[in-house]
């Protein structure tokens, strides 16, 4: 694992962060951003729209693709009691959204994950798929 691979995961991360951060602001009181799922299945909300701060959101299957200002593409699931999950897929489209290139495998960003696993930081509800520990 090089740190190029952790400051990409750290990077998805702040912008998780970030996003889940707008959404709190505009549904204080909501199951974070799973409230956004929620709400476009109880048809509260459109399938694709604006959020407070610039932050755009569309919601797909299980998840939900929020787009900041910056163009950056922070992309997350739920499962389904709510939990958000990302696996490594996701963190490398930010990078990419952000049009940071990288010469690194997918499979290189599992295990920068699984380090933060070890450090308390992160979990893995299920196989190759993370989560953030509050």
């Amino acid at each position: 694992m090089t740190g190029q691979i952790l400051r990409e995961v750290e990077a998805y991360l702040q912008a998780l962060s970030r996003v889940r951060s707008a959404v709190q602001h505009c549904h204080p009181g909501g199951q974070g951003l799973a409230s956004i799922l929620h709400l476009y299945r109880s048809r509260a909300l459109e399938k694709a729209g604006h959020i407070r701060e610039g932050v755009e959101y569309n919601v797909h299957g299980s998840g939900c693709l929020f787009i900041e200002a910056s163009g950056a593409e922070v992309d997350v699931d739920f499962l389904e009691e709510g939990t958000e999950v990302f696996d490594a897929w996701r963190v490398r489209r930010l990078s990419i959204s952000l049009g940071e290139e990288s010469t690194e495998s997918l499979d290189e960003i599992v295990p920068a994950c699984r380090s933060l696993v070890s450090l308390g930081r992160l979990s893995e509800p299920r196989s190759r798929w993370f989560s953030t520990v509050e």
